[in-house]
């Protein structure tokens, strides 16, 4: 008790010192679309009388690839031969916003796509995601809107399958969207493929640049300075690699930065140097002395708050890769470094090969977070911002009701889902590269399926609650002498 006095106390006195940092715990862009709620896809009253096999609220997403076979390797070395290769085919959209769309309706939006199996683990599953580029005749890129999304050219189809509750990327992904600056936009809707049903879907915004998206600008012509997104991932994946301070002092594990944005077209040398560069300056300045120098600092080169939020959403959520894999960064040449959310599949105990419980912190071991640990500004950052954000989007009674309500909204999508990939319902099925490790984790049901997550948040919550303040242990004398002195 007393350790905990003294934890709060010290949180109170550094309130002061960070309270400019602090909104009202909702992002700065625009307001948040969250699917179930909005009346475009609520369903009609009556659904039309057709020929169609089924009618649906959600948008209809077809691909024909013209009998074509989308590159897929039943081993890691061969996918990581084919990460890229692409098949050209045709996507339409059907979304009427009506709340009854059939495949009779004529589509919304038709372009020409470049599509390929994406993921690393859900590269492998039965049930793959999809990566779609769209393009105009020429190979060019084309950017669409879609059901209400922003215009772009990237998009992603995931295919929750692992996540048996369909709802993990769908609720956290939105939640942090009401939270930070930007986190990716989301739609469910229902994958044909060569007119065979593949189920319930979330049509997704890739972490990329553009107006809607992460809105940074352009470099100018013939300057090496750049505005810049980067994404933390397994070393050998990118295309564009770093050799950061981070990675050649062996602090990044397995991981390696890559950079995301300049793309191909417009990643040059000097470009690529002056990331390099710029990441490990501040990567110099996090594993130093300097982190606390209010001069050259942590606040002189991170957006405190940003990463705060990143902090809490993800240790909320228990998303054990965050601050490892699939983790992005974003800069305004102008401004500060940000983090941006991705991929909540494993989220909330679904990691595939063990079991993380509703007990502990994970973001400690991840590359940058268990040196801005040291810094008691950080701390008392995510310590406020997580007692704010736990009255509000991150509260119980928000979460539980936002889950029930979604689930009752899919209805019967969530029926047809199952009706192609309910097998994994069945553990006499099971294998390792489509269940839970131990066998014993799986649900048997989709109702079993969302008490799970239902029971994990709560479980979270209750212990976080009683938890949030021994993070200050990490920026204590004892703790960071050592590691500041080598």
């Amino acid at each position: 008790m007393k350790s905990r006095l003294i934890y709060a106390g010290t949180a109170l006195c550094m309130l002061a010192l960070c309270a400019a940092l602090y909104v009202s715990g909702t992002g700065t862009g625009a307001a948040r679309v969250h699917q179930h709620e909005a009346r475009a896809w609520q369903p009609a009253a009556q659904m039309r009388a057709d020929s169609a096999p089924f009618h649906t609220q959600l948008p209809i997403v077809q691909i024909d690839t013209g009998g074509q076979d989308l590159p897929w390797s039943p081993s890691l070395a061969e996918r990581n031969g084919n990460a890229e290769r692409t098949v050209r085919c045709v996507f339409s959209l059907t979304d009427g916003q009506t709340g009854d769309n059939s495949l009779l309706d004529e589509p919304d939006v038709v372009s020409q796509a470049d599509v390929r199996y994406r993921g690393n683990s859900s590269y492998f599953f039965y049930k793959k995601p999809y990566s779609i580029h769209l393009v105009d005749g020429d190979g060019a890129e084309n950017p669409l809107e879609l059901a209400g999304m922003a215009a772009h050219d990237e998009w992603v189809l995931n295919g929750p399958f692992l996540d048996r509750s369909l709802l993990r990327n769908y609720l956290c992904l939105n939640v942090a969207g009401e939270i930070m600056d930007y986190a990716p936009n989301l739609r469910y809707c229902e994958l044909y493929v060569n007119g065979e049903y593949r189920g319930l879907y979330l049509l997704m915004e890739t972490v990329s640049r553009g107006e809607g998206r992460i809105d940074i600008p352009k470099p100018e012509k013939n300057s090496d300075i750049t505005s810049y997104i980067v994404r933390w991932d397994r070393a050998g994946k990118g295309d564009h690699e770093l050799d950061n301070y981070a990675f050649y002092t062996f602090r990044s594990d397995v991981s390696a930065l890559d950079v995301r944005y300049p793309g191909n077209s417009q990643i040059t040398e000097g470009r690529l140097r002056y990331v390099q560069e710029d990441i490990s300056r501040v990567e110099k300045m996090l594993y130093s002395l300097d982190l606390t120098d209010g001069d050259k600092g942590l606040t002189s080169e991170l957006d405190l708050n940003a990463f705060a939020e990143y902090f809490v959403i993800n240790e909320f959520f228990r998303n054990v890769d965050a601050g490892r894999f699939s983790t992005f960064y974003y800069r305004d040449a102008r401004g500060k470094l940000k983090p941006c959310v991705w991929d909540f599949n494993n989220a909330c105990d679904n990691y595939i090969d063990y079991m993380w419980d509703e007990a502990g912190f994970t973001m400690q071991n991840a590359p940058w977070f268990g040196a801005l640990l040291r810094d008691e500004r950080f701390v008392t950052a995510v310590v406020a911002k997580y007692h704010q954000l736990r009255r509000g989007v991150l509260g119980d009674e928000y979460l539980l009701g936002y889950i029930d309500d979604t689930v009752a909204w899919l209805g019967d999508a969530v029926d047809r889902n199952y009706s192609v990939w309910g097998g994994v319902f069945d553990l006499s099925q099971y294998e390792g590269m489509n269940y839970l490790t131990p066998a014993e984790r799986n649900m048997t049901s989709y109702e079993q399926s969302v008490q799970q997550l239902k029971d994990y948040i709560t479980a979270r919550g209750a212990w976080l609650d009683e938890h949030i303040e021994t993070l200050y242990q990490y920026c204590s004398a004892s703790k960071t002498v050592n590691v500041l002195a080598r």
